[in-house]
């Protein structure tokens, strides 16, 4: 049987913070449960939840906001091409040499999971790290062979452009995450603990299957957004990013990976793989309360919205989400 991690989340910056709550509320509001107890705490929980989203997105409007948000779609279709030409290559057609260039830079996206899907924090941080890789002379010219140079050039550029607007608009709003964000997140957070000790405390007992599973892939999800957390700092950033969400809507998504039980820890962990990131799309998270079918693991939660406050993120933009979170900048 699994149960919650049991980590403090007080350091998060918003755009992560905003990434494992809404994962939470999906996790939990897909818990087939016959406990009344639960069935209520979740509902408040998931009230507690909205209210936060809408202030948090209140906080992140901008002007820049759709200039990030039309950058970004530029920038999924530059990267959706490279990919789906290496597809081509690599699966459908029989010409050897272009299908081993084909297959070389495939793997370079499977390697980090690639989705145009994910917030703008992963999608910064995998892009920036599979171009670490495709610098490489091989990969280059891997590139270079099947025509796909200059997208790569003009996925680089965009990047940079996205992660400088981010940027420019965090120091906008650096002021303005105060007031009624700080206080929906503290009533959010508080509610958060009590409800990860009752539902360890119902797995001490009573063990649930529903439970076990759900924290199962929400473990897996808190385990991504610490990888993004780890994957932020190298860069020198501190969490200040911006997610195109990676889900602001509780669409229960999954990627079916399995995650082992932490049980009950104290502490902030950073540290994890590399290339593994969340990432959903953006929507209106308001179905984390109810009951359902509990959905595969590893999806990172719902849609992060736009997370592009200096540290603070979240909805708006889907900069917190193609889906997670800030952008590690």
């Amino acid at each position: 049987m699994y149960k919650f991690i049991d980590k403090t989340v007080k350091a998060f910056a918003l755009a992560f913070f905003y990434s494992v709550m809404q994962s939470f509320d999906e996790r939990i509001g897909a818990i087939e449960t016959s406990l009344e107890r639960l069935q209520t705490l979740r509902t408040q929980f998931h009230q507690l939840f909205l209210a936060f989203d809408a202030a948090y997105r209140q906080s992140l409007k901008s002007q820049l906001t759709e200039v990030v948000k039309n950058l970004d779609k530029l920038r999924d279709s530059y990267a959706w091409v490279m990919e789906h030409v290496a597809i081509l290559w690599d699966n459908k057609l029989e010409e050897n040499e272009l299908s081993v260039h084909g297959r070389r830079v495939l793997q370079v996206f499977r390697d980090f999971k690639f989705r145009t899907t994910e917030a703008l924090v992963a999608e910064n941080a995998k892009i920036e790290n599979m171009e670490q890789r495709f610098a490489d002379p091989t990969l280059a010219a891997d590139l270079e062979a099947l025509g796909l140079t200059e997208l790569n050039t003009r996925l680089i550029s965009t990047t940079a452009q996205i992660k400088q607007l981010i940027s420019q608009r965090n120091e906008e709003n650096s002021a303005i995450i105060t007031g009624e964000v700080k206080r929906t997140r503290a009533a959010l957070e508080a509610f958060y603990a009590q409800m990860i000790a009752y539902l360890n405390a119902v797995q001490e007992l009573t063990p649930e299957a529903g439970i076990s599973q759900a924290a199962q892939f929400y473990n897996e999800d808190f385990k991504k957004v610490e990888l993004q957390i780890a994957q932020s700092k190298k860069k020198g950033t501190g969490g200040k990013t911006s997610g195109r969400n990676n889900n602001s809507s509780s669409s229960n998504s999954s990627n079916g990976s399995s995650g082992d039980n932490t049980g009950s820890s104290t502490g902030d962990n950073t540290g994890t793989n590399t290339g593994d990131n969340t990432g959903s799309n953006t929507s209106d998270p308001s179905t984390g309360g109810n009951g359902g079918t509990t959905p595969d693991p590893g999806t990172g939660g719902g849609t992060t919205p736009d997370p592009g406050t200096g540290g603070d993120s979240g909805g708006g933009d889907d900069d917190g989400g193609n889906g997670p979170i800030g952008d590690a900048e």
